[in-house]
């Protein structure tokens, strides 16, 4: 099943996505119990993102997603519970990233962690360039302001002005 979830995701690169897509799994949840023992997709009919509509409808035609509404609040919850075991980077980065920046940087954290990830971004411009990277309690600085803050002190200690 995890594979599955794995296919979902696939698209949730920012923690921004995330919540958005929680926040869709939390109203799905809600609408289980409503209108009896139907399709969760014809419950959700046009208030869900194609997505997940997508995503439920493909559940459903594979059999694992049944028209029992406890069943289907608790396969909702399971993905959840997925969602929320994603380890996230947070990424402090000088510039608004575009979606081909946010699915290659994905890509890249994901081929050298060996999982997905969830990217928590913060734009400031106050660091030039590079970025500055947090991720299981480890913090490194790749900016160019720091680069440029240490030229400048490099500058003024060889110029005596320091």
């Amino acid at each position: 099943m995890e594979k599955l979830f794995e296919e979902f995701t696939e698209k949730i690169k920012t923690k921004e996505e995330l919540i958005f897509y929680l926040e869709e799994l939390s109203q799905a949840q809600q609408a289980a119990f409503r209108e009896g023992r139907s399709l969760l997709s014809e419950k959700l009919k046009g208030k869900i993102s194609k997505e997940l509509k997508n995503f439920l409808e493909r559940m459903e035609e594979k059999g694992m997603l049944s028209k029992n509404p406890e069943q289907q609040y608790s396969f909702l919850e399971k993905i959840k519970k997925y969602l929320l075991s994603l380890p996230e980077v947070k990424l402090e980065i000088a510039f608004s990233p575009s979606d081909d920046f946010l699915k290659n940087i994905s890509l890249w954290f994901k081929e050298e962690l060996g999982q997905k990830i969830i990217l928590d971004l913060t734009v400031n411009p106050k660091i030039v360039g590079g970025a500055i990277v947090e991720y299981q309690g480890n913090w490194r600085d790749y900016s160019l302001a720091k680069e440029i803050d240490k030229l400048i002190k490099d500058k003024l200690i060889h110029y005596g002005e320091f």
